[in-house]
């Protein structure tokens, strides 16, 4: 089985860290592309002015795809302003991406085994999903 395109579900805790490096060594491996997807809360709607959730998500990104440089991978950055679930889905299937890589926050409750954005992603995902284990 050939795999071109990674999308990796992406953000600064400890999870989507060990989520980002465990898809950028699958994409690595495979010469796959990489999109690496980040969600935030946008401003009200119809507006058009820039909030600072955008900007933090759009600097993650930068700091994250400058970390991939040096594989030599072709990199594409996603950042929407979306339910981060929602938002991974709708870019795996934009992007027609072979393969999900998401962390698994440890959830309570009636998630316990899989966290609830991990088991959005996995309900509705156009492709296979990697979870990473991180819990």
């Amino acid at each position: 089985m050939s795999m071109s395109k990674v999308v990796i579900g992406y953000d600064s805790s400890g999870t989507g860290e060990r989520a980002f490096d465990s898809g950028v060594e699958l994409a690595t491996a495979l010469g796959a592309e990489i999109h690496i997807v980040t969600a935030f809360s946008d401003g009200p709607k119809g507006g058009t002015q820039i909030t600072t959730e955008r900007r933090d998500a759009e600097r993650l990104l930068e700091k994250a795809a400058g970390r991939i440089k040096a594989t030599g991978a072709q990199v594409f950055k996603h950042a929407i302003p979306e339910a981060p679930a929602d938002a991974i889905v709708r870019i795996a299937t934009e992007t027609g991406a072979d393969i999900i890589v998401i962390g698994n926050r440890g959830a309570q409750g009636a998630r316990r085994v899989l966290g609830s954005v991990a088991s959005a992603i996995v309900g509705h995902a156009p492709c296979s999903v990697f979870v990473v284990k991180t819990s």
